[in-house]
C-alpha cells in the first residue's frame, strides 16, 4: 500500500496500488482537512463577543487612521495591539460568519431603527457608512478575493501615511459594497420569490385533476366504512379526533368541535376574570411595599369595597334582610356607586396608590410622552370585570328567557326573576366545606356557636331528647356536600336564588339569614374579616369568588349553548353534505319504529334498523330529557348520549385501596418526572419555542403572513406581570373564543390530567389538604412556578397564532382575488354556529361538503366576512398545530398508565397534523376555485420542503462547512450512535485537522416532524444493513418492518421517566451499562444509590447539581453549566468538569441558552463497548453449546454438528457487527493501533483476525468435550462425531466477515477466498490433525 504525503504534512495510506483510487483518496482528505477544527459551536459562542468588540476597534481606529494620515504616525497598530489582545480567535465558517453578523449587522440595524424616518436610500447609505465606520484590517471585501494576499498581510507590511490610505480605500471599498449588497440583494431576493410563487401557483392547476382523483380516495375509504362497519368503528373511535360520536353519520368531528369549545368557554371567561384579580394583587403589593402610603387597614378597607362593588346584592342582604323589590335594588345601586368612589379614593397622584411613582405607565401612542397606564388602574380593572359579568349575566338570562330547562338545571320563575333582577350585582357564594368535599374544620368555637344556632332554630330543647347530638347531626347533614345534589346533578347554593338549601331538615331554610352557620362551613368572602392583617388573604377570597362566580356563570352558559349549537348541526345536516344525527318522534315514526306509551308520553329509549348494518344490526337510540336544553325529546344513539355525558374516568375503581394507592403513586412518579423534564427544563423551553417557525413553515405560514413577532408578542403578554395583557386584551379574548389560545399548554395539560387523578381520594393529600400544606404548596406554585407554566403556554400558543394569522391571510387575499361567482368550503364550528353566516351556507356543487358563495359573503358585510375567515383561519390552524384537545381518546387513555409512554400526546398529534396538512392540501388543489388551488400547491410544497428538504439541506451545509463526508455520518450512526440518534438527522459541525468528525447537532431534538421521519429512516438502515450483510430480501423486508413499527410506536410505548429509572435501580445497571452500584456495596449504600439514581433521573433539569455517592459519602456535583458560569465569574481559563474532562465554556453556554447540544463522539470507547457486548454475545452461545455437549439424555450425532454450526453463525453475527464497528472506526479517524489497543482492553480473541475480517470459528473445549464422550450411571456417552466437527470447523474457517454467513451443511460451493484466509484454514487444519499450531 503507498504511502501519500499531503501538503499539510500528514501520510495517508491508500489500500490501492491504482493511480486512480490514489488521486480519489488523496482529494477526499484534502476536502475533510479542509473542514473546520475546534468546537463549532463554541466558536459560534465566542463569536458575538469578539464581532462587538471588532466593532468598537473599527470605530476607534477610525480617528486614530485619520491622525495617522495627517501626522504619519503608527497610532493605530498599538490600538489594533490592545483590542486583539482582549478580543477571542474565533475559527471555522460558521464562527466567522456569525462574528462578522455582530460586528456589522448589530451596529447596522441600530442605525436602520435610528433612522427610520429617512428615505430608503438615506438609509442605505447610512448604513453603508456605519460598516466603513466599523471595518477593521481582517475585513476582506469581494473585490480581494481576486488579490494573492490579503489586506491585513498587506498593511502591516506598510507604516504610516501609506498605512493610514490602504486603511482609507478599504472602508471605502466596505461603504461601496454594503450599499449596493443592501439595495441589490432584497430586490434580488424578492424577484425569485415572486418568480418561485409565480411558478407554484401557475402549477397548481394542474395538480387538480390529480387532486381530485386523490380526494375522491378518501371518499372510497368512507364507503369502505360502510361495507365492513365492525371492523372500522372501534378503530374510528378510538384513534381519531370525535370518534366517540360515531354514530352520528360523519358529524363527529364537528360536534366534538362543539363539545371542546363548550369546555373551554367558561375557563376562557373565567380566567380573564382571574388575570383581572391578579393585576389588582400585585399592584396593591407593589403600593404597600413601596414607599408604604397604602397600610394594612387601609388594605382591608380597599378589599371590602372590591367585594362589595363586584356583588352589592350580598352587602344588601346582609346589612339589610327586609329590603326588596325596587328598594333593595336601589340600594344595590347605591352600594356599588359607594365602592367604586371609595375604590378611586385610593388612587391618584401622590395619594395611597400612585400609579406613576410605582411605574404603572406607558407611552402615548400619539405625543411619545410617559403617562400614566390607565387601563391597569385598579378601578378600571373592576370595571372590566363588573362588565364581563353584567355581559355573561345578560347572555344567560338570554338564553333561559324561553325555557323550561337547560343542562343540568330544571328553572323556575324565581331564578328567573332573581337573575333579571340582578344583573351586574349578583355573587357567588362560597364555603369551604363544600368546596374541600367535607375536609373543612371549622375553629371549636365557630362550631359551638352554628350549633346554637341550629338548636336555637329548631327548638331542639324541646324537641330532642339530646340537643346537642341532634344538633350536630344537622350540622353534618347541612355541611356534606351532597346535600346540593339532586338528582345527581350538582346543585350548589350559587346557582340557587337566596342561597336556599334544596333537601333535609333545613330544605327552604336561607343560609344567608343564619351566618353562624354560614361561618361554620368557612364561608369564602373578605366582608368576614375584620384584622388589617388579613387583607392578603382577604383579597385572595374574594379573587377565588370573583372567578368561580364567572366559571359556574360561564359553564351553564356554555352547557346551553352547546346544546343549541348542536341542534344548529342537525338542522344544517344536508347543505353540510352529511346526514342528520338526531331523530324526533316523527322521524322516528316515518321509519316505522313506536315512540309513544300508551298513555301517549314518548319512550325514554327505541331500537332503530342501523343503515350501516349489512345484517339489519339494531341501535339503541335514547330520549333526551328536560335537562338538555334545545334537545329536548329528540333521539339519538346510546354511544353519542354516552360521549355527551362523558362520565368520569376512573381507572382503579374496582381495586384495593392499597393497590390504588400504590398504582397512583406510579402515576404521580410519572408526573412529577414530566413536569421536571420539560416545564423545569430551559432547553425544553428553547425547544418548544424554535418549533414555532417550523410549525409554521409546514403550511407556509412562516413569512408576513404569519406575523411571527406579533403572535408571540401577544402570546407572551402578561407571562411575568399579567398586565401586561392589557394592551393586547382584545386580541387575546378573540383568539380565545376561536381555540386558538389556550390556558394551559400542550405538555402541561397532559401531566396536570394524570396529576389531578393521581390525586383524588389519596388519605395522605387529603390529610396534608386538611392540615393546609397543600394551600401553601400551591401558594409556592404560584408565585415560582405558574410563570414558568405561562411561559410554556405561550409558546404552544405562539404556533397556533401564527399558523392562525397565515391562514386568515391567505384566506382573505384569495377572497378578494376570486369572482362573485366562486365558493369557499365551510368546514369551522364557529361559521356554521354565527346566525349571520349560517344563512349563507349551501351545498356545493358537487354536493359533498358545504361552501358559502363569496360574492353573497361579500354583501352581508365586512365584519361578516372578517368572522367567516377568522373561523375558517381557526379550523385550520387548530388542525394542523398540536393541539391537546383534539388528541384521540385512546392516546389520552395511555397517559394513565404509568409505566409507559412520554408524552404519548404530542407524537400522536404530529401524526394528525400532517395528515391533515397532506388532506387540506389536496382538498384545496381539488377545489373549483383556482385561488384556493394555489393555497394548496403552495401548503403541500411547503409541507415537502420542512419534513425532506430542510433537514437534509441542513446536513449537507454541515458536511460543507465542516469538510464531512456522508460515509462518515453514516458509519456514526451504523455502529456507535445512541439508539436515539440512528434514525435521527445527524448535522456534522465540527472536523479536526484530519477531517475526522468531532462533533454534531441533533436536529431531530428541534425539528417537531422529526418523527414522521423516523420509520422511513428505520426502513432505509435496515435495507442498507440487509445489503451490507447480503441478506434476503425477505429479512430485509421483515427487519424494516420491525424497525419502522418500533420507531412509530416507541413514543406510546416506551418506559415512562419514572419507571424505567425505578427498574434499573432495581436492577442496578443503566440502559447504557453503566453500575448503578457495586455488588460489594452494603444495603445501605446500595439504597442510597437506588435512591439517588431515581431521584436524579426525575429531577427538575434546570437544577444545577446532580447527587452521586463515592466513598466519602453523598456528594453535591455540580453541572457543566455552572462550572462554566464559575469559569466566566472568575475569568479562569482551562475550566475542567468534577470528572476531570475539559469544558468548553463558550459552547456550553451556547447549549445552555439555545438548547442545541453537540454530541461528541467518543469512538474508541464506544469501540470497546461495542468489544466486550461481542465477547458477552460470543460467550453465551459457546455455553449454549456447551450445556448441549454435557446433556445426560442420548442426542442424536448430527445435532452435535447442526448445534456447532448454530453456535458459530451466532458468533459469526457478532463478530461480524464487530468488524462493521470496525471499519466505521477507521471511517471517523482511529488509527489500527487504537482499534487494537480497545479490542485487547475488551479480552477480543484472535483480534488480529477480526481486524483483517476474517472468521476463525470456535474450537470446542476438550475437557467439555472428554465429559461428553464419556457416559455414567446418570449420563449417557455422546456420540459426537469428532471427524464431522473438525471438517466443518475447517469450512468455517476464513469466511469474511463482510456479507453472510455460509452455512457449510447446505452450501456446497464455497466463494473464492483471500490469500490469508486460506493460510488460516491450512492453520486450522494442521492444528486438528497433529494437535500443533
Amino acid at each position: 500500500m503507498p504511502l501519500v504525503k499531503l501538503p499539510n504534512g500528514t501520510q495517508l495510506f491508500v489500500d490501492s496500488d491504482d493511480p486512480e483510487e490514489i488521486r480519489k483518496a488523496t482529494e477526499k482528505s484534502k476536502r475533510r482537512s479542509s473542514g473546520d477544527s475546534g468546537s463549532g459551536l463554541g466558536e459560534i459562542g465566542k463569536a458575538p463577543i469578539a464581532g462587538l468588540i471588532g466593532a468598537a476597534q473599527g470605530a476607534v481606529t477610525l480617528p486614530t487612521t485619520v491622525a495617522d494620515f495627517v501626522f504619519d504616525t503608527d497610532v493605530t497598530d498599538n490600538v489594533n495591539e490592545f483590542f486583539e489582545s482582549v478580543k477571542p480567535d474565533v475559527e471555522g465558517t460558521a464562527g466567522k460568519t456569525v462574528e462578522m453578523l455582530f460586528q456589522f449587522g448589530v451596529p447596522g440595524l441600530g442605525t436602520v431603527k435610528a433612522l427610520s424616518g429617512l428615505s430608503k436610500a438615506k438609509q442605505i447609505l447610512a448604513v453603508g457608512a456605519v460598516d466603513a465606520a466599523v471595518a477593521t484590517d481582517n475585513i476582506d471585501t469581494f473585490a480581494d478575493m481576486f488579490d494573492k494576499e490579503s489586506d491585513e498581510e498587506r498593511i502591516k507590511n506598510l507604516q504610516g501615511r501609506e498605512a493610514a490610505a490602504a486603511r482609507f480605500k478599504e472602508r471605502l471599498q466596505v461603504f461601496a459594497e454594503t450599499s449596493t449588497f443592501v439595495y441589490g440583494v432584497p430586490k434580488v431576493l424578492g424577484g425569485a420569490a415572486k418568480l418561485a410563487g409565480g411558478g407554484l401557483d401557475l402549477a397548481a392547476p394542474y395538480f387538480n385533476a390529480l387532486a381530485k382523483g386523490v380526494d375522491n380516495k378518501f371518499g372510497s375509504v368512507a364507503a369502505a366504512d360502510k361495507a365492513d362497519k365492525s371492523t372500522w368503528d372501534w378503530l374510528r373511535k378510538m384513534f381519531t379526533y370525535g370518534g366517540e360520536y360515531q354514530q352520528t353519520a360523519k358529524n363527529n368531528r364537528a360536534i366534538m368541535d362543539v363539545t371542546q369549545a363548550q369546555k373551554t368557554y367558561a375557563t376562557n371567561i373565567a380566567s380573564e376574570v382571574g388575570d383581572n384579580m391578579d393585576k389588582v394583587q400585585i399592584t396593591m403589593l407593589q403600593a404597600v411595599q413601596k414607599g408604604g402610603k397604602l397600610n394594612a387597614d387601609d388594605s382591608l378597607e380597599l378589599v371590602k369595597s372590591i367585594t362589595a362593588y363586584r356583588t352589592p346584592l350580598t352587602v344588601v342582604e346582609r346589612n339589610f334582610p327586609s329590603l326588596s323589590g325596587n328598594a333593595k335594588k336601589a340600594k344595590m345601586i347605591q352600594i356599588q356607586n359607594e365602592s367604586l368612589k371609595k375604590i378611586e379614593s385610593f388612587e391618584g397622584k401622590g395619594n395611597k396608590i400612585d400609579y406613576e411613582a410605582l411605574g404603572i405607565t406607558r407611552i402615548d401612542e400619539e405625543t411619545g410622552k410617559v403617562i400614566i397606564d390607565s387601563n391597569n388602574k385598579i378601578s378600571e380593572v373592576l370595571k372590566n370585570n363588573r362588565e364581563l359579568f353584567a355581559q355573561e349575566q345578560t347572555l344567560l338570562y338570554k338564553l333561559i328567557a324561553d325555557k323550561n330547562s337547560v343542562p343540568g338545571l330544571v328553572l323556575d320563575k324565581q331564578f328567573k326573576e332573581e337573575l333579571k333582577r340582578n344583573i351586574g350585582m349578583y355573587g357567588t357564594t362560597l364555603y369551604r366545606q363544600i368546596i374541600d368535599k367535607g375536609n373543612f374544620k371549622p375553629a371549636p368555637e365557630v362550631y359551638e356557636r352554628a350549633l346554637n344556632k341550629i338548636v336555637e332554630v329548631f327548638d331542639l330543647n324541646n324537641k330532642s331528647k339530646n340537643p346537642r347530638s341532634a344538633a350536630e347531626n344537622i350540622f353534618k347533614q347541612i355541611s356534606d356536600p351532597e346535600t346540593f345534589k339532586v338528582s345527581g346533578t350538582e346543585k350548589t347554593q350559587e346557582l340557587l336564588a337566596n342561597n336556599i338549601i334544596p333537601t333535609g331538615l333545613l330544605k327552604g331554610k336561607k343560609l344567608k339569614s343564619l351566618p353562624e352557620i354560614r361561618e361554620a362551613m368557612g364561608e369564602i368572602t373578605p366582608l368576614n374579616y375584620k384584622k388589617g392583617s388579613e387583607w392578603k388573604t382577604a383579597l385572595e377570597d374574594e379573587a377565588f369568588a370573583a372567578t368561580a362566580t364567572m366559571t359556574k356563570i360561564a359553564t351553564l352558559v356554555g352547557d346551553i349553548k352547546a346544546f343549541d349549537d348542536i341542534k344548529a348541526l342537525n338542522d344544517l345536516a344536508k347543505v353540510r353534505g352529511t346526514t342528520s344525527f338526531l331523530k324526533s318522534a316523527d322521524d322516528l315514526e316515518k321509519l316505522g319504529v313506536e315512540t309513544k306509551e300508551l298513555n301517549g308520553k314518548l319512550l325514554p329509549d327505541v331500537n332503530v334498523i342501523d343503515p350501516l348494518s349489512k345484517t339489519g344490526e339494531k341501535v339503541t337510540y335514547i330520549k333526551f330529557g328536560p335537562k338538555q336544553g334545545s334537545l329536548e325529546d329528540m333521539y339519538a344513539p346510546i354511544d353519542f348520549v354516552k360521549a355527551l355525558e362523558e362520565t368520569s374516568f376512573n381507572i382503579t375503581k374496582n381495586v384495593p385501596d392499597i393497590l390504588a394507592n400504590t398504582y397512583k403513586g406510579l402515576l404521580g412518579l410519572k408526573t412529577v418526572g414530566q413536569y421536571n423534564k420539560t416545564l423545569l427544563s430551559f432547553g425544553a423551553h428553547i425547544r418548544n419555542n424554535t418549533s414555532v417557525p417550523i410549525m409554521a413553515m409546514m403550511n407556509g405560514n412562516l413569512g408576513p403572513s404569519g406575523n411571527f413577532v406579533d403572535a408571540f408578542k401577544k402570546s407572551f403578554a402578561g407571562v411575568l406581570d399579567p398586565r401586561g395583557k392589557t394592551k393586547y386584551q382584545a386580541p387575546i379574548k378573540d383568539s380565545k373564543s376561536y381555540g386558538i389560545n389556550v390556558s394551559r399548554g400542550f405538555q402541561l395539560e397532559e401531566i396536570a390530567d394524570v396529576g389531578s387523578y393521581a390525586t383524588q381520594n389519596v388519605d395522605l393529600i387529603d390529610k396534608l389538604r386538611q392540615k393546609g400544606v397543600t394551600a401553601q404548596l400551591q401558594k409556592v406554585r404560584n408565585v415560582a412556578l405558574k410563570p414558568v407554566e405561562r411561559v410554556y403556554t405561550g409558546s404552544d400558543n405562539a404556533a397556533r397564532w401564527v399558523n392562525w394569522n397565515g391562514e386568515q391571510s391567505k384566506l382573505a387575499k384569495a377572497i378578494v382575488n376570486s369572482s362573485d361567482n366562486a365558493v369557499v368550503p365551510v368546514v369551522a364550528v364557529k361559521n356554521f354556529t354565527d346566525p349571520v353566516i349560517r344563512e349563507l351556507i349551501e351545498l356545493g356543487p358537487a354536493g359533498k361538503e358545504a361552501v358559502v358563495n363569496i360574492g353573497k359573503l361579500k354583501a352581508a358585510g365586512d365584519d361578516v366576512v372578517e368572522r367567516f375567515i377568522k373561523g375558517e383561519g381557526a379550523d385550520i390552524a387548530l388542525n394542523v398545530t398540536p393541539t391537546y384537545s383534539r388528541v384521540p381518546a385512546l392516546v389520552k387513555l395511555l397517559k394513565f398508565i404509568p409505566f409507559i409512554g412520554n408524552f404519548t400526546a404530542f407524537p400522536a398529534e404530529i401524526f394528525r397534523n400532517m395528515g391533515n396538512t397532506l388532506q387540506r392540501s389536496i382538498k384545496e388543489l381539488a377545489s373549483s376555485n383556482p385561488e384556493l388551488q394555489k393555497i394548496g400547491m403552495r401548503r403541500i410544497t411547503a409541507a415537502l420542503g420542512t419534513t425532506v428538504a430542510l433537514p437534509a439541506g441542513l446536513v449537507e451545509t454541515g458536511k460543507l462547512l465542516t469538510g464531512a463526508e456522508q460515509e462518515q455520518i453514516d458509519a456514526y450512526k451504523r455502529s456507535f450512535a445512541a439508539p436515539w440518534e440512528k434514525t435521527a438527522t445527524m448535522i456534522p459541525t465540527e472536523t479536526d485537522s484530519a477531517g475526522n468528525i468531532t462533533g454534531f447537532v441533533n436536529y431531530s431534538y428541534t425539528n417537531p416532524y422529526d418523527f414522521l421521519q423516523r420509520p422511513v429512516r428505520a426502513v432505509l438502515n435496515a435495507v442498507a444493513q440487509g445489503n451490507r450483510n447480503e441478506a434476503s430480501l425477505m429479512n430485509i423486508v421483515g427487519n424494516a418492518t420491525i424497525d419502522s413499527i418500533g420507531e412509530m410506536t416507541d413514543p406510546f410505548l416506551s418506559t415512562s421517566l419514572g419507571a424505567n429509572a425505578v427498574l434499573e435501580a432495581k436492577e442496578g445497571k443503566t440502559s447504557t451499562g453503566r453500575n448503578i452500584f457495586n455488588e460489594s456495596d452494603v444495603l445501605g449504600t446500595k439504597m442510597q444509590k437506588q435512591f439517588l439514581h431515581v431521584f436524579n433521573a426525575i429531577a427538575p433539569t434546570a437544577l444545577p447539581v446532580t447527587f452521586e455517592v463515592d466513598a466519602e459519602g453523598t456528594q453535591i456535583v455540580p453541572k457543566d453549566f455552572i462550572t462554566a458560569v464559575a469559569s466566566l465569574a472568575t475569568g479562569k481559563k482551562g475550566a475542567i468538569s468534577p470528572r476531570g474532562k475539559p469544558i468548553d465554556v463558550a459552547e456550553t453556554m451556547v447549549s445552555a441558552f439555545t438548547g442545541i447540544k453537540v454530541v461528541k463522539p467518543q469512538i474508541d470507547r464506544s469501540l470497546y463497548y461495542k468489544a466486550a457486548e461481542a465477547k458477552r454475545a460470543i460467550r453465551e452461545t459457546t455455553n449454549e453449546y456447551n450445556r448441549l455437549l454435557r446433556s445426560n439424555n442420548e442426542r442424536d450425532a448430527q445435532d452435535f454438528v447442526q448445534g456447532y454450526i448454530n453456535t458459530n453463525e451466532a458468533r459469526y453475527n457478532s463478530l461480524r457487527t464487530l468488524y462493521t464497528a470496525i471499519e466505521d472506526a477507521r471511517t471517523l479517524g482511529l488509527k489500527d493501533y487504537e482499534i487494537d489497543e480497545q479490542l485487547k482492553i475488551a479480552k477480543v480473541a484472535n483480534r488480529d483476525m477480526v481486524m483483517l475480517g476474517i472468521f476463525n470459528p470456535s474450537e470446542v473445549n476438550e475437557d467439555v468435550l472428554d465429559f461428553a464422550l464419556q457416559g455414567t450411571e446418570r449420563k449417557a456417552a455422546q456420540p459426537v462425531p469428532i471427524g464431522d466437527l473438525a471438517s466443518t470447523q475447517i469450512d468455517l474457517t476464513g469466511q469474511s466477515l463482510q456479507g453472510q454467513f455460509i452455512d457449510p451443511s447446505v452450501q456446497s460451493n464455497r466463494p473464492s477466498t483471500t490469500r490469508a484466509s486460506d493460510v488460516l484454514r491450512q492453520e486450522e487444519l494442521n492444528k486438528i490433525l497433529t494437535g500443533k499450531p
